[in-house]
């Protein structure tokens, strides 16, 4: 019996998850095979017959085709090298946030995404998380808004047009209430009541037509860099997204395809506000 898995068969040689891959875009001839294989013939050879052997290749009129089986490990294998990728780009980010807060259905997805930058504050820069999501803000006619912490700025910033959808957390909403009773906030709301809803999420997002962006709270232990600079440990069991001094912004189509779906996701499974406000603020409801 093998010792190996075959999707640690085919991974654990270059030449095999190459052949893998290739030939799961079509039935590939083995002349195709040598020339486009960066590995001396041999060893296209070698691996062909190994691959058969368990039972992942068979040869055909037209060339290699994957079985049943093969097709299976083949789209592990790709997933596997897709997240990979994903990773590279920025791995402290990912070592360094809790990622427990985006849904399950939504996690195994993120590699969808493609290209993507880490914004983080600087000591030369220390606003500059706070600069960028305004700007991003400013610069969309809509947007759909996912957020556990109240900003000012951030409110301030907000399109108003009647596209603009914002899920909020109670905490924020009680917040943001306290504020305009306490003489801080001229404005109740600015936005349609009707375009609020209520969510448990923990993480901060924003999705416009050509970006997304997001926030993950820091995970525990993790250290930031403070906006003076030195170094901040957040030793609590989860930290606020509202400290965080980084932030993931893409803006390829996957991106805003999967910014697009995981709100749906949440506005769907949200609560209307009108309920919550009349039971706790029923002296500012109407």
């Amino acid at each position: 019996m093998p010792s190996q898995s075959p999707n640690e068969f085919v991974l654990t040689s270059s030449v095999r998850t190459d052949i893998v891959l290739r030939v799961s875009a079509d039935t590939t001839p083995t002349d195709a095979l040598l020339s486009e294989i960066d590995a001396s013939d041999s060893a296209v050879y070698d691996a062909l017959s190994t691959l058969r052997n368990r039972g992942l290749l068979t040869e055909c009129d037209g060339g290699w085709k994957l079985t049943a089986h093969g097709h299976l490990v083949a789209e592990s294998v790709a997933d596997w090298q897709s997240s990979e990728e994903f990773l590279a780009t920025d791995p402290a980010f990912w070592k360094n946030h809790e990622i427990d807060v985006i849904p399950a259905q939504f996690r195994g997805r993120l590699p969808e995404i493609g290209e993507y930058d880490i914004v983080r504050d600087t000591p030369q820069e220390p606003n500059r998380c706070m600069d960028v999501a305004i700007s991003m803000l400013e610069a969309a006619d809509s947007c759909d808004l996912t957020t556990p912490y109240y900003s000012k700025h951030h409110q301030e910033a907000i399109p108003t047009e009647p596209e603009t959808r914002v899920l909020m957390t109670r905490e924020v909403l009680d917040v943001s209430f306290q504020r305009y009773k306490d003489g801080h906030r001229e404005e109740l709301n600015n936005l349609d009541p009707a375009t609020l809803r209520l969510t448990d999420c923990q993480f901060a997002s924003v999705v416009t037509d050509d970006k997304l962006k997001f926030e993950l709270p820091p995970a525990s232990g993790a250290t930031a860099g403070r906006h003076d600079g030195t170094a901040a440990t957040f030793s609590s069991e989860r930290g606020s997204v509202a400290g965080t001094t980084a932030l993931f912004i893409s803006e390829t189509e996957s991106a805003v395809e999967f910014g697009r779906e995981l709100f749906e996701a949440l506005w769907a499974d949200a609560d209307p506000i009108g309920p919550y406000v009349e039971r706790q603020f029923p002296e500012l409801w109407e």
